[in-house]
């Protein structure tokens, strides 16, 4: 495995689990907001809700920063692919690098 190869497959990895990651931190979070409405709603204890909304903050403060890894990641991808796609195109590394930034868009 060349290194220009061995740097995709890494690379691509990397963007598929940032990508997951950013899916999983935004579903936490809309959790955690549903979760606390319906305590609201249902008069919950204040000092639980105060922790719940404390764990909602922490949880809604992931994203952005996830997203910013994310969105260096796929640049570095992206230079990467531009920068080894004539020698490489045909190769199994290239094509799921290139399904690693589509699922990377679809987040």
């Amino acid at each position: 495995m060349s290194t220009s190869t061995r740097q995709l497959s890494i690379k691509a990895g990397v963007v598929t689990r940032l990508a997951k990651d950013v899916k999983g931190y935004r579903a936490e979070a809309e959790a955690q907001m549903a979760k606390v409405a319906q305590m609201e709603a249902d008069s919950a204890d204040e000092y639980e809700l105060r922790a719940q909304r404390r764990v909602l903050a922490e949880g809604e403060a992931m994203v952005p920063d996830a997203e910013q890894r994310l969105a260096k990641a796929v640049a570095d991808l992206e230079d990467l692919v531009a920068s080894t796609e004539d020698e490489l195109s045909a190769s199994d590394e290239f094509k799921r690098a290139k399904e690693a930034l589509q699922l990377a868009e679809s987040t």
